[in-house]
C-alpha cells in the first residue's frame, strides 16, 4: 500500500522541516505532566467543522458516544466546504439510472487512479469509491437535497450528485448534531496536541474567544488572541482542518510557481497553521508536491467567484478557444490538472486568457440563480450575436469560425453515436436529458477561464479508517485525520467531486472508528 519509491514526502518533508525550523520531537510535542489542571473533559474533540468533521461527529453521536465537541477557529463554520460546489462523486446510484446514465464503481476507481497517476493509496481510493452510494443515502436521510447529476472533467460518466452549495450539506448535518445535543462552538483554534506516556493522544491546548486576523499578509503563529485553555479528551481526537492552500509562503515551499499573484478559490483560514504543528510532532505526511489549481473560475474574480457553476456546464455542452489563434486547444473535459497546465501554457502569464462559449440552450442547463450571479459581477457575459462576442474578446475569426463547424458536427456525430469521440482531442459528449447540445443557439454566453490554486493533495498519511501514522510508520492512539488535511486518497491529481465523497466518507469512517474503539473500551471496564 506505501511505495515509498514512489512518493516525495520523505524528502520534500525533510527539505520542509528545514525551512519552517521545526523542532525535534523532544522540544515539539507537549506531554500530559505538563498540563496542571484540565478545563473542560470530553470522550471525544473534533477539530474542524466541514464535510469531513461534521460527518465524524454526527457518526460518533449516532453511535452513542454522547459527550463530544467540535470546535472552530473561525468565527463562522464550514471552512472550504460551506461554499464549494457541494458535487459528490458517486458511481451506481439510483438518480444516474434515472437519468439514464450507465455507470459502475470500478469505473470510478480507474477514473480516479488515473487522475492520480496511480500514487493513491489503492485500499482507500476503493473504500472511498464503494462506501459512496450508502454515504449518498446517510446524507439523504439527514437532510440533505440532491439536486441533480452532472459530469466534472476526468470522469467518464456523469456521476456528480449535486446540492447546489456545500453549505447545503454542512448545515443540515450540523442541525443534527445539535439535535443530539452535540457541541459545536466557534473562535476556538487548537494550538498543541497533548500526549500521554505511551505516546497516546489525551487532549489539547487550545485559545478560546480566538480573534482571527483576516489581513492576507498577516501569520496565524503572530497572533496571540484568545484564552488558553486545556481540553481532554478521553475516546479521541479527530483532526479535519482542511487545506492550506490560502497559504502563500508554505504553498511555495513546494510549488514555488504558486505565489501571491496567484489567487486561491480557498476561504481566509485555509493555513498551513495546524500542518506546521502535526510535522513538529513528527507525523507522518505524504504527497505535499501536488497542489491543484482549479480552471473551473473566472479570471475576471479574484476568488472562488460566481461563474463557476455556469463553467461546470460550459465545460461539458461548450467550447474554449485560445483567442489568439481560434482554436482550441484542449480537450473541454479534462481533468483540473490537464486543463490549468494547458491553460496557463498559453495564457502568457495571464495576458491572453481563453474564451468558454455556450449558447442559450447549453446555459439552460445552469441552475437560474447561480446564472445570475455569475452575470451580474460581469463574470459570465452576454452577446446577442457570434460577431460581437468576436469583436468583443478580439478572435481570430476566420480559423474560430472553421472550428466552431467542426466542433457543431462533433455533436452532431456524438448524437448518433454515444461513444464518439472528437478527432482533436478525444473529448466524448453528454447529453442532457436526451439531447445533444450544439453551439449555435443565439443568445451566446463567454467566460475567461484562470485557473486559481484550489486543493491540497498531499496531508497526513492514515489507515483506511483514518488512524494516523507518525514518521516511523506507527498509529498514534487516539488520534485521526481525515478531510483535505490526509493524502494518499487522490495521488498526483483530484477528480473533481471526489473531494466531498472522500470528506463524507472518511469523516464517517473516523468518527465510526473512534466510537468502535471507545465503546468498547467503555464495555471493558
Amino acid at each position: 500500500m506505501f511505495d515509498a519509491s514512489r512518493r516525495k514526502s520523505l524528502k520534500t518533508l525533510a527539505c520542509c522541516s528545514a525551512v519552517l525550523s521545526v523542532p525535534t520531537l523532544s522540544s515539539a510535542k507537549t506531554n500530559a505532566i505538563e498540563v496542571k489542571k484540565w478545563d473542560k473533559e470530553f470522550d471525544a474533540i473534533i477539530v474542524g467543522s466541514g464535510f469531513a468533521g461534521s460527518a465524524a461527529m454526527l457518526s460518533m453521536l449516532e453511535e452513542g458516544v454522547n459527550n463530544v465537541i467540535m470546535i472552530e477557529k473561525m468565527p463562522y463554520l464550514g471552512g472550504n466546504s460551506a461554499y464549494s460546489a457541494g458535487s459528490m462523486a458517486v458511481a451506481g446510484t439510483k438518480m444516474q439510472e434515472r437519468d439514464g446514465i450507465k455507470d459502475d464503481p470500478e469505473l470510478h476507481i480507474e477514473d480516479t487512479l488515473k487522475s492520480g497517476h496511480n500514487l493513491n493509496d489503492p485500499d482507500i481510493v476503493k473504500t472511498m469509491v464503494y462506501k459512496g452510494p450508502e454515504l449518498l443515502d446517510w446524507l439523504v436521510q439527514n437532510g440533505v437535497k440532491i439536486k441533480w447529476v452532472i459530469r466534472d472533467g476526468g470522469h467518464t460518466h456523469p456521476r456528480s450528485h449535486s446540492v447546489g452549495v456545500g453549505s447545503y450539506i454542512t448545515i443540515p448535518l450540523q442541525q443534527r448534531i445539535r439535535e443530539r445535543g452535540g457541541k459545536i462552538e466557534t473562535r476556538v483554534i487548537m494550538d498543541d496536541i497533548i500526549y500521554g506516556d505511551q505516546g497516546e493522544v489525551v487532549g489539547i491546548k487550545v485559545r478560546e474567544k480566538y480573534e482571527f486576523n483576516f489581513d492576507t499578509n498577516a501569520k496565524e503563529e503572530d497572533n496571540k488572541s484568545g484564552q488558553v485553555r486545556y481540553y481532554k479528551c478521553h475516546g479521541g481526537l479527530v483532526l479535519a482542518t482542511g487545506g492550506w492552500a490560502a497559504d502563500v509562503e508554505f504553498r511555495q515551499k513546494f510549488d514555488p510557481a504558486l505565489t501571491a499573484d496567484v489567487f486561491s478559490t480557498n476561504h481566509a483560514g485555509a493555513n498551513a497553521y495546524t500542518v506546521k504543528k502535526l510535522l513538529a510532532d513528527e507525523i507522518k505526511f505524504i504527497d505535499m508536491d501536488y497542489i491543484q489549481r482549479f480552471h473551473v473560475t473566472s479570471a475576471d474574480e479574484s476568488f472562488f467567484g460566481f461563474a463557476y457553476r455556469w463553467m461546470m456546464r460550459g465545460y461539458t455542452y461548450g467550447m474554449m478557444v485560445n483567442p489568439k489563434t481560434g482554436l482550441r486547444f484542449v480537450n473541454e473535459i479534462a481533468d483540473r490538472k490537464i486543463s490549468s497546465d494547458a491553460i496557463w501554457a498559453m495564457n502568457e502569464g495571464g495576458k491572453n486568457h481563453p474564451v468558454l462559449i455556450m449558447d442559450i440552450e447549453g446555459t439552460k442547463t445552469v441552475d437560474i440563480h447561480d446564472f445570475q450571479r455569475g452575470l451580474s459581477v460581469g463574470a459570465i457575459k452576454q452577446f446577442d450575436t457570434m460577431d460581437e462576442l468576436i469583436t468583443h474578446y478580439n478572435i481570430n475569426k476566420e480559423p474560430f469560425l472553421e472550428q466552431l463547424k467542426r466542433y457543431n458536427s462533433y455533436v452532431e456525430a456524438a448524437s448518433k453515436d454515444e461513444n464518439y469521440r472528437d478527432p482533436e482531442f478525444g473529448k466524448n459528449f453528454s447529453h442532457y436529458k436526451g439531447k445533444y447540445i450544439k453551439l449555435e443557439k443565439p443568445p451566446f454566453f463567454a467566460v475567461r477561464p484562470g485557473p486559481k490554486v484550489h486543493h491540497c493533495m498531499g496531508g497526513v498519511k492514515t489507515t483506511v479508517d483514518c488512524e494516523v501514522y507518525n514518521n516511523d510508520m506507527q498509529l498514534i492512539p487516539k488520534l485521526y485525520a481525515c478531510g483535505e488535511l490526509t493524502g494518499g486518497r487522490h495521488g498526483y491529481n483530484r477528480l473533481g467531486s471526489n473531494s466531498v465523497l472522500e470528506c463524507i466518507v472518511f469523516g464517517r469512517q473516523a468518527g465510526l472508528k473512534l466510537a468502535k474503539v471507545f465503546n468498547e473500551k467503555r464495555r471493558s471496564v
